[in-house]
């Protein structure tokens, strides 16, 4: 027996006694509006009904849509995107590329099928709408070439903080039969699991054996391999009654996600938001309902009272059936048999109630504040916009501090659990990306609205300001960055990537018109001097001829004799005077 399994032991069973008035408080809440999940202090036989103490449906229906909504905000489609600090550099065209590449690769491993990722999450869902509390395991399945995620009972399992408030410590309980328990650890079973094998008076393998299946650090538990290797957490599957420690695994990151929604400081457990305040509304909407329908009861079918010496017979108050009277029953006095008259004033009343019982209730699981808004009327542009930006400020204290509780944990775990499983392609890596670190960005329908709000604001500025601008002075074109602009509003709409150009490619394109342009702003100068010049030929060929015209000999004069000058247009010839 190892002294350190017995005190691992002993840690789990505090705190699990410690944990018993939790576990009292959450049955309560989920009598009320998770029946299928109240065995925190019972256990229902399969099959064995779970509502039947209910009234009402109302409050189990609005936590399923709740917890159905939140599945929506939390992972929608590709609901992750892996980033590295430099900002700079993670909008690199080439290295945004690679970063989608490793994206791509994790969300492909983590949805398909055979992990059971959407159903172990959506369960986690509805213990967090309901209980405040979840909790999620993930890790490699049996065969070891895929991941598998499941959820477990929050019965099941208790946990311990770190000093900076994450949990790095888990328990959970573990009642696998005996042959079970020999499948999966077939060396290291205890005697007395043995003796429930073996052949004997006491053989029994389907006898379940009480275990703790428990994650901590390695600083509570003192564990290092054969070669002295240490790693940050240790992983332990030990028989609780023997104290025999079946499994002791170090590992490099913690395998749970424990997500809790609203927290109150000195508490390890979380509490819904919802349930934790709506209660009481849960208890009295049952009781007010019981009350409504014992009263609609009572007007169907209401209580008779008769004359018992009119009466001759059984009372037959069934379909078809006679009651036999007296003949001999003066009928004036009031009828053999007669319905009981009941007051029915009170019944709307209690009508009301439940309606505001109901709207206590929607507006406690924050329906009214998680479904979009209305835009169906004619609105404007900005009104639409300012409509969504209410929106995303009532809906964002829902399901901010989630995603940093549920999906950071969840996907940087992963990430983890692949890259020491060689599930990236690290040796293709860019060398500016090497030793940076990674860091996760979460999609929700409330971060694609404030996204394509912030395209609609690129689209909305460069119509309404800066178009008429640029048409009365068209310098200020200049002062903004178009292609940055254009790529930013592009990507915040949805568009990949992978589907723009690198910016490399666009400035050497920006170069190639450039040169172009000039090019053929050369040309068309040269056919400008080249038609200039043609003309100016014709021009200076005229003068010639006309020189050479001029130093001709004029006929009637002697030879020898200078020419005279031909007159030019608008001159008279010397010597000649105009006639008056």
């Amino acid at each position: 027996m190892d002294a350190r399994a017995r005190t691992v032991v002993n840690l789990g069973n505090k705190l699990f006694a410690n944990k018993n008035t939790v576990d009292k408080l959450w049955q309560e809440i989920a009598l009320n509006f998770y029946p299928e999940r109240a065995e925190f202090t019972t256990t229902r036989l399969p099959g064995e009904e779970f509502a039947d103490h209910l009234f009402s449906s109302y409050p189990v229906m609005a936590r399923r849509e709740l917890a159905n909504m939140l599945a929506e905000f939390l992972r929608p489609d590709k609901f992750f995107s892996i980033h590295v600090d430099d900002e700079d550099l993670d909008q690199s065209d080439e290295e945004r590329a690679y970063l989608e590449r490793l994206t791509m690769i994790q969300w492909r491993a983590m949805s398909d099928p055979v992990a059971r990722l959407v159903t172990a999450t959506s369960q986690t869902d509805h213990d967090l709408a309901t209980f405040g509390n979840g909790v999620l395991w993930f890790g490699l399945n049996l065969s070891g070439d895929a991941l598998l995620f499941r959820n477990y009972h929050l019965r099941d399992c208790t946990w311990t903080e770190s000093a900076e408030g994450k949990v790095d410590c888990l328990y959970r309980k573990w009642k696998p039969t005996a042959r079970q328990l020999e499948r999966h650890f077939p060396k290291t079973i205890s005697n007395e699991v043995k003796k429930l094998l073996s052949e004997g008076p006491n053989k029994n393998p389907d006898k379940e054996v009480d275990c703790f299946h428990v994650v901590m650090p390695s600083r509570l538990y003192d564990y290092k391999t054969k070669g002295g290797k240490s790693f940050p957490f240790v992983s332990l599957y030990i028989e609780e009654e023997s104290e025999t420690v079946l499994e002791e695994v170090g590992l490099k990151h913690f395998p749970y996600v424990v997500p809790r929604w609203q927290q109150v400081s000195g508490s390890v457990f979380g509490s819904s938001m919802a349930t934790s305040a709506i209660l009481p509304d849960g208890r009295t909407i049952q009781v007010v309902m019981r009350t409504l329908r014992e009263a609609g009861e009572m007007h169907v079918n209401p209580p008779m009272i008769g004359v018992t010496e009119a009466i001759r017979g059984d009372i037959a108050l069934y379909p078809g059936g006679i009651t036999f009277a007296d003949i001999e029953y003066d009928g004036k006095v009031g009828d053999v048999l007669r319905p009981i008259t009941r007051d029915k004033s009170g019944y709307p009343i209690g009508r009301e109630i439940v309606e505001a019982l109901k709207e206590d209730i929607r507006q406690g699981f924050m329906l009214d504040k998680i479904q979009l808004p209305e835009t169906t009327r004619a609105m404007t542009a900005t009104e639409v916009r300012r409509r969504v930006q209410e929106h995303i400020r009532a809906a964002a204290p829902i399901s901010k501090p989630i995603q940093q509780e549920y999906n950071y944990p969840l996907c940087d775990g992963v990430f983890q659990l692949m890259s020491q499983n060689d599930g990236f392609p690290f040796n293709e890596m860019p060398e500016s990306l090497k030793g940076k670190e990674i860091k996760f960005q979460f999609r929700s329908p409330l971060d694609d609205l404030a996204e394509q709000n912030e395209a609609e604001v690129f689209l909305d500025v460069r119509d309404r300001i800066f178009a008429p601008a640029i048409q009365i002075d068209p310098s200020l074109a200049e002062i903004v960055d178009w292609a940055t602009a254009t790529r930013d509003a592009a990507r915040a709409a949805g568009f990949k990537a992978k589907w723009l150009k690198p910016k490399e490619a666009l400035e050497e394109r920006r170069a190639q018109m450039e040169e172009e342009a000039e090019a053929q702003e050369t040309v068309q100068d040269i056919g400008i001097a080249g038609q200039l010049a043609e003309q100016s030929g014709k021009g200076l060929g005229a003068l010639v001829q006309a020189g050479q015209m001029a130093m001709q000999p004029v006929p009637g004069t002697p030879d020898g004799a200078a020419p005279q000058p031909m007159p030019m247009p608008g001159r008279r010839p010397a010597g000649l005077v105009p006639v008056r």
